[in-house]
């Protein structure tokens, strides 16, 4: 790590700065925990509270992409559980095996122990690396786009983000809010990297009635995880300014929403 991030990473919190380590270390001396913990418990929780109502389509934009690439998935944000969805979904539903992280708010999930202690439990510390927002720990993002560039340079790996970066709350769940630039920037940074849109809708925030509605009436409520073509970004590959990752950000949300008028033409056919 470069001096310049270390100084960033002093502006964090103790706790922050222990989420952060603890993070580091499990990527680097035990990978395999994110991928046993995506089947259990976190696989074996979210299967058997909505694994009846779950359908997957699209899953070939993503099993023909060349296994040794690495994916960007860019999903629309409607949910707190989304991409633990989609994640568990790709494990057993797809059997997709590749390590896969996801950036995170690090107002909870690394600024509090029990965000922590979710984070480790529940992902196996793959809600990683965190974002900041506020005061003088924004400055902490130039490492956290770094660590997301350099995963994506790496061999098979998946990293999942929300061009929108706050969930909708509309009640138009196929209504996306507007793309922010951070997407476009961790796109912009991998060349190499396969870009793909998920849909998810379905889904909401509450437990008991999620689980309530896969034991009554599964069929009638469905959640939907629809993957889409990859999305070509190939004329602005070369560019870091933040008007090439605004519209890099907004063809990805583009394309999630083309997916998602797919998944309407769908739910409204049936």
């Amino acid at each position: 790590m470069s001096r310049r991030n270390e100084d960033r990473l002093r502006l964090l919190s103790r706790t922050e700065r222990f989420s952060v380590s603890l993070a580091q270390f499990c990527r680097r001396w035990i990978p395999w925990l994110a991928l046993a913990v995506s089947y259990f418990p976190m696989g074996a929780l979210v299967w058997a509270g909505i694994g009846r109502r779950v359908r997957l389509t699209g899953l070939e934009y993503l099993t023909e992409l060349p296994r040794d690439h690495s994916v960007l998935l860019v999903a629309n944000h409607r949910s707190f559980f989304d991409f633990f969805v989609v994640l568990v979904t790709l494990r057993i539903r797809g059997h997709v095996l590749r390590p896969a992280f996801f950036p995170v708010r690090g107002r909870f999930f690394y600024s509090h122990l029990a965000g922590v202690l979710i984070n480790l439990v529940g992902s196996g510390m793959s809600m990683f690396p965190p974002m900041f927002r506020t005061g003088r720990k924004r400055a902490v993002n130039a490492w956290s786009f770094a660590c997301c560039a350099e995963i994506l340079a790496r061999p098979r790996m998946i990293l999942g983000v929300h061009p929108e970066s706050t969930r909708g709350r509309g009640p138009d769940p196929f209504e996306l809010l507007p793309a922010q630039a951070g997407a476009g920037r961790i796109a912009l940074s991998a060349p190499h990297a396969h870009i793909l849109p998920v849909f998810v809708v379905g889904l909401g925030n509450r437990i008991p009635a999620e689980i309530a509605l896969n034991l009554s009436a599964p069929r009638d409520h469905p959640v939907l995880v629809a993957i889409g073509p990859e999305v070509d970004l190939t004329d602005l590959r070369g560019s870091s300014d933040v008007d090439a990752a605004q519209r890099a950000s907004d063809r990805m949300r583009s394309a999630i929403q083309a997916v998602g008028e797919g998944v309407r033409e769908e739910l409204d056919g049936a």
